[in-house]
């Protein structure tokens, strides 16, 4: 009986002593310095000492509590050193913390050494970090209280909201609530995944920022960027370096991508290019407005298109390019999609064996037709075609058909002193094979001016009108056959008998100076002011033609027409 009592006693008087240590210990020291904090031991159902770990160190066992400086510490048993302020906790260890936005920190742990001077804490196996919503699990977890900074370095997993977090590296800063990741990051979320070499989380806002090659692999797409943001709560992201967004046979590249996952819509700006993989298309802008449902796009400022193929490649720029994707059941259950390319204001294009302009075009894949609108103008070789509306079928990425309709005219320069061959009709259509028109038929109301030359000097000018009119070409692109039905009526010019009025059709216009000579002109636009001969013009014209040959009959002098 006065064994235990003597041990009892001792256990109270050495409890009582540190207590009062600990308490005479918050202030200064002998040199007027500020001390640190002396850790307080709340409760213990036991303490005692022994001869083996020395009188500083206490043993605490049974509902262990101890308190440093907002902190508040349990477990099952602890090795206190009250002369180095610190202590060694075993089972079911729990800090609890109060961070400064009123959340509380709480950290789990089979064993944490727990340093006052610097107030550091090292928990050990099974460890779990929480903080609001988010739940840290890892094996060990070194939490430096000065700095307020918690941190894992053998693998760990984090859970917030949807989002679960998985790296080899990991520091938690509680004051930003910043979840900062190093080395095989991956995020898990039911819309996708995410891989990542160093990325920073915030448990609040839920938005990830990355520096550094970054993968979200979704369901229907790919996004890659190695900087920028994204919202786990909206969804939407920010891409900023080496970015790109593939959607099925899609893929968007800019110096900066803006991506909404919810309204599956994506924006580009700077540099922008958008690759149909299966048709060889590419589409580039400096504003770019892209949608995975239904497959769309608008591109502007700077809008170009690129049709490659394996002999040439097709360039196309206006204002403002649209491209849309469409579907078509034939046999009652095959289903063919296909794409549309729209293009508005300013339209200009080139490859090699064919340049255009107009206001706008469609430009349709499934039949391959290319449609323009409002004064187009094509250039072949040495041919110019315009209309009302031009239509351009193209098989295999070269021009097989060119149907004008509406005031078709095509104009053939014949040399460089004025002469132009000229067929003019309501309607037409050109065939083309090599790109090289070979031969015109003429839909009502034909008229045509060609000349007759002799070792390529002009001898006359043939003037020709019919109802229809079917004209051969031969490899020199010179008029070899044409024939003319329905009362057919000619006029043979001497070379010396033509008169200005006589070398045009009514509706003659010559637009060389606008057309595109390589791929960059087609970004310069210069509005065409040329306007159509009309009968007055041409009224006029032949009346100065006279009045010139009357002047110079008075004066003896020849005219060369």
């Amino acid at each position: 009986m006065f064994g235990n009592m003597k041990y009892w006693l001792v256990t109270l008087f050495v409890l009582m002593s540190t207590m009062l240590f600990t308490v005479s210990a918050q202030t200064s020291g002998g040199d007027g310095q500020q001390q640190p904090r002396k850790i307080e031991i709340k409760n213990s159902n036991t303490l005692e000492v022994n001869e083996i770990l020395g009188p500083d160190v206490k043993i605490l066992r049974g509902d262990v509590q101890f308190y440093h400086d907002s902190s508040t510490m349990y477990c099952d048993s602890a090795y206190y050193n009250t002369k180095e302020n610190q202590f060694q906790a075993f089972g079911r260890v729990h800090i609890m913390r109060p961070s400064q936005d009123g959340d509380t920190i709480n950290l789990w742990g089979d064993s944490l050494h727990y340093n006052g001077a610097n107030k550091y804490a090292k928990m050990r196996k099974n460890v779990k970090m929480t903080k609001d919503s988010m739940v840290m699990i890892t094996e060990h977890i070194d939490y430096d209280m000065t700095k307020n900074v918690a941190n894992y370095f053998d693998g760990g997993t984090t859970f917030t909201g949807e989002d679960t977090l998985v790296s080899e590296l990991g520091y938690f800063y509680p004051k930003t609530n910043d979840l900062v990741y190093n080395r095989d990051v991956v995020v898990h979320n039911p819309k996708y995944t995410m891989y990542s070499d160093t990325l920073t989380h915030n448990i609040k806002t839920k938005k990830s920022t990355f520096q550094g090659p970054t993968e979200i692999i979704g369901k229907d797409n790919y996004l890659y960027s190695e900087s920028g943001w994204y919202n786990h709560n909206t969804d939407k992201a920010e891409l900023t370096k080496n970015s790109y967004l593939v959607s099925k046979e899609h893929k968007l590249v800019g110096d900066t991508i803006y991506y909404d996952r919810n309204l599956k819509y994506g924006r580009g700006r700077s540099n922008v290019e958008i690759i149909d993989t299966a048709k060889s298309i590419q589409l580039t802008g400096n504003n770019v407005y892209y949608y995975e449902e239904p497959e769309h796009s608008l591109l502007s400022d700077s809008a170009l298109m690129k049709y490659i193929s394996k002999t040439d490649t097709l360039f196309l720029h206006a204002d403002t390019i649209v491209s849309i994707t469409d579907t078509i059941i034939e046999n009652q259950s095959d289903t063919t999609i296909f794409r549309i390319i729209k293009a508005f204001h300013h339209v200009k294009l080139f490859r090699h064996d064919i340049q255009s302009m107009c206001d706008s075009l469609v430009y349709n894949l499934y039949d391959s037709i290319i449609t323009m609108y409002q004064t187009p103008v094509i250039w072949n070789d040495n041919n110019q075609l315009t209309a009302q509306t031009i239509k351009l079928y193209t098989i295999g990425n070269t021009v097989d058909m060119v149907e004008m309709l509406n005031s078709a005219f095509i104009i053939s320069e014949f040399d460089s002193l004025g002469h132009y061959n000229q067929i003019f009709g309501k309607n037409m259509v050109a065939y083309l094979d090599s790109n090289k028109i070979t031969d015109i038929e003429v839909m009502s109301s034909a008229n045509t001016i060609y000349y007759t030359d002799e070792d390529s000097i002009v001898t006359g000018m043939n003037q020709v009108s019919g109802e229809n009119t079917h004209i051969i070409f031969n490899k020199k692109n010179k008029i070899d056959k044409i024939w003319f039905y329905k009362n057919p009526k000619g006029t043979l010019h001497p070379l010396g008998a033509i008169r200005r009025s006589n070398r045009y059709l009514d509706g003659f216009v010559w637009y060389n100076k606008h057309r595109p000579i390589k791929m960059e002109d087609i970004f310069y636009w210069e509005t065409p002011t040329e306007t159509p001969l009309t009968a007055q013009r041409k009224q006029e014209m032949e009346d100065e033609d006279k009045e010139r040959e009357e002047e110079a009959r008075l004066n003896g002098e020849k005219i060369e027409n």
